[in-house]
């Protein structure tokens, strides 16, 4: 009787293995700690992020890489990866600092100073063995960029 009650409850169990604690947890995993954008006269730029990433799970898993996608003022203007080897015990927490080069147009030295909305948005990839979980992260600001002039690419 024991044996036929464990055998109708393994499937259940064994499919619980990447499962979450809550149904939101792998949502709510990432958060946007610090986030910066600077740009050179010379149009050389820097993205630079830190995330306070958790792993819900009761597994131990890996960090292997974020991906971003940057808008200013409602416009994509970049995207990238990182790769990353991080590891992150289960239910632990990690500050993660990653930063990504960017380019603008060059501007004067005495560039203006101006207001864009920054939109950043991505995803930290956590690795559980050959299991990949994506964790979303997301995060708005303000900021006023120095020399910043959009790049504008010419059609071949």
């Amino acid at each position: 009787m024991h044996r036929r009650a464990f055998l109708l409850l393994l499937p259940g169990v064994a499919g619980c293995a990447g499962m979450t604690l809550r149904p939101d947890a792998l949502d709510e995993a990432v958060r946007v700690e610090d986030l910066g954008l600077s740009f050179t006269p010379s149009g050389a730029g820097v993205l630079s992020v830190t995330l306070d990433v958790g792993n819900p799970t009761f597994w131990d898993a890996e960090i292997t890489g974020v991906d971003f996608e940057l808008k200013l003022d409602g416009q994509r203007y970049a995207v990238g990866t990182r790769g990353v080897q991080e590891p992150l015990a289960s239910d632990a927490r990690r500050t993660l600092a990653v930063s990504f080069p960017l380019r603008c147009e060059p501007t004067a030295a005495e560039g203006r100073t101006r207001a864009w909305r920054v939109e950043l948005g991505g995803t930290v990839a956590l690795a559980f063995g050959e299991r990949i979980r994506l964790l979303p992260f997301r995060a708005e600001r303000y900021l006023r960029l120095a020399h910043f002039r959009p790049l504008h690419l010419e059609p071949d």
